[in-house]
């Protein structure tokens, strides 16, 4: 299947993704950034611009992001990033902190639903992008590190807690500690617990059976989950109909055809 100009900048010498869009719809972004898939500020923004660039792309109805070392998923943000300049005014233009909120942000918000095979260790923002999609999937070696306290970063608590919950996350973010897949998976966070050497697979399988589902009622069940995620419970509700009623008749009439006569 053919890419937009957005997803074959991905394909660029050194860009740090290796792309590829499935038949299905299905696009598999993977960490390709050695020695350890550190993420640079623009691989943020070019995330960004590629969940962007699908919005209005009905060919795109998954979006799978695995990593292709066998241990390291991805070593978070360029720590060398952080000590080249850092001291710069929050919010100020350039600021390399906004541009990575914003992909964090569009990550979240991806108009399909996402999938994360986490094949090894995660760090940091390795760890808040699985911690921000729909689905994740790991095995005993996955391990999950929130080091930040250790190098005087505050930030991802919440990011954590969506995934592992509260108790979990301070355990996590305030010793700075590691944990282990077989305690992500007592915490609830994998959609699949399987073999390490799986996961990669795994995670595309699932991706492909989200590509089966409806495009139009996927997006709007997408959006409205996105919406209702942190609201009372009745609130969220008023909501899912809202959205519910926004599905076409026609969309309805494929999935259940009315019996004749």
């Amino acid at each position: 299947m053919s890419a937009s100009p957005t997803l074959d900048g991905l394909r660029e010498n050194d860009a740090g993704w290796a792309v590829d869009l499935t038949d299905d719809g299905v696009l598999h972004l993977q960490f390709a950034n050695p020695p350890v898939n550190a993420i640079r500020t623009a691989m943020f923004q070019q995330l960004n611009a590629a969940v962007a660039s699908i919005r209005n792309d009905e060919s795109v109805r998954a979006i799978v992001l695995t990593g292709d070392h066998p241990k390291v998923f991805s070593a978070g943000i360029d720590f060398k990033e952080l000590l080249d300049g850092d001291e710069g005014v929050y919010g100020a233009p350039g600021d390399r902190r906004t541009f990575v909120r914003h992909a964090l942000e569009a990550w979240y918000t991806a108009p399909v639903p996402t999938v994360v095979g986490v094949k090894g260790s995660a760090f940091g923002a390795g760890v808040v992008l699985p911690c921000l999609a729909d689905l994740v999937v790991g095995g005993s070696g996955t391990v999950f590190t929130a080091s930040e306290i250790d190098r005087g970063i505050v930030g991802g608590s919440r990011f954590f807690a969506r995934l592992v919950g509260e108790p979990l996350m301070r355990k996590m973010i305030l010793l700075g500690l590691s944990v282990s897949g077989e305690e992500l998976d007592r915490a609830g966070a994998f959609a699949e617990y399987i073999d390490d050497d799986a996961v990669n697979e795994t995670a595309l399988a699932l991706g492909h059976r989200l590509a089966e589902k409806h495009p139009v009622a996927m997006r709007l069940l997408k959006q409205a989950n996105t919406e209702v995620e942190y609201l009372p419970v009745m609130e969220g509700y008023a909501i899912e109909q809202k959205w519910s009623v926004a599905v076409p008749p026609e969309v309805r009439e494929e999935l259940v055809p009315k019996k004749k006569g």
